[in-house]
């Protein structure tokens, strides 16, 4: 880490953001990028042929951190990312999806935090609000780290409050896991014996749509069960015993 002015410089972040319209919650969404006390990144939006005027939001900031990308077809979020991802030049890889916040000090004290324990993937604490735009549960992971095994019980890794180091892991791309690509991602990401450390901080609110993926239990036990046997190839009994495990920890994040 060096200092400019006082100021800290951790290197270049890039933030990896897909955009499928989201026009009623894209300017908010970057604006809290905008608004980070850590000035030294980039925002790298792919738009996913949104329908909606979201691009023109997005275009709207004149800010040049802001690099927008367009997919010819819609690929869905994997690949929406991983076109993001094959852009970008930071040391570190940041998430945030188009719908969700965050605070205006998390990149500083998730990097800080990452820097100081010495770690290469981390994710923070995150408020998760409902479609009223209500905060309803914080969802704060109890261990200090989390290893391969235990994300297959129970994935505490969201998206848009993970960040990892691309000069020390190297960069991923998203495996195409239907529905379930970011589990897919940290499991790849995780597969050598990376851990995933914990901020025990609240620095990201997380939204919750009654059409989402996370809002639909029945279906999310299909797509659970794919990343299991599919991505991971993995054994039809351990398969059994990692999808109870993620059924009774999982859904109880959601609980309200």
């Amino acid at each position: 880490m060096q200092e400019t002015n006082g100021t800290k410089d951790y290197g270049l972040v890039s933030i990896i953001m897909p955009l499928y319209n989201a026009a009623g919650f894209v300017k908010e969404t970057i604006e809290s990028v905008l608004a980070q006390t850590y000035q030294n990144f980039e925002l790298l939006i792919t738009n996913d042929c949104s329908t909606d005027n979201s691009v023109e939001i997005v275009e709207s900031f004149r800010d040049p951190r802001i690099k927008l990308f367009h997919n010819e077809q819609n690929s869905g979020a994997a690949k929406t990312r991983n076109r993001s991802i094959r852009e970008a030049s930071g040391k570190w890889i940041a998430f945030l999806d188009s719908d969700d916040l965050w605070d205006k000090e998390k990149l500083e004290k998730h990097l800080d935090f990452m820097l100081q324990k010495d770690v290469a993937l981390s994710m923070t604490h995150y408020r998760i609000m409902n479609a009223e735009g209500e905060i309803v549960k914080n969802f704060c992971p109890s261990k200090e780290f989390y290893t391969y095994k235990d994300v297959l019980k129970q994935c505490t890794l969201s998206c848009s409050t993970v960040i990892y180091d691309a000069e020390k892991l190297g960069k991923f791309e998203m495996p195409c896991a239907e529905k379930r690509e970011d589990l897919a991602y940290w499991l790849l990401i995780m597969r050598n014996g990376t851990k995933a450390w914990c901020l025990p901080e609240l620095l990201t609110t997380y939204k919750v749509h009654a059409n989402s993926v996370s809002a639909n239990k029945a279906q999310m036990i299909k797509y659970q069960w794919r990343v299991y046997r599919k991505n991971e190839r993995i054994g039809l009994i351990p398969s059994a015993y990692y999808l109870a495990n993620w059924a009774i920890r999982g859904f109880l994040k959601y609980k309200t």
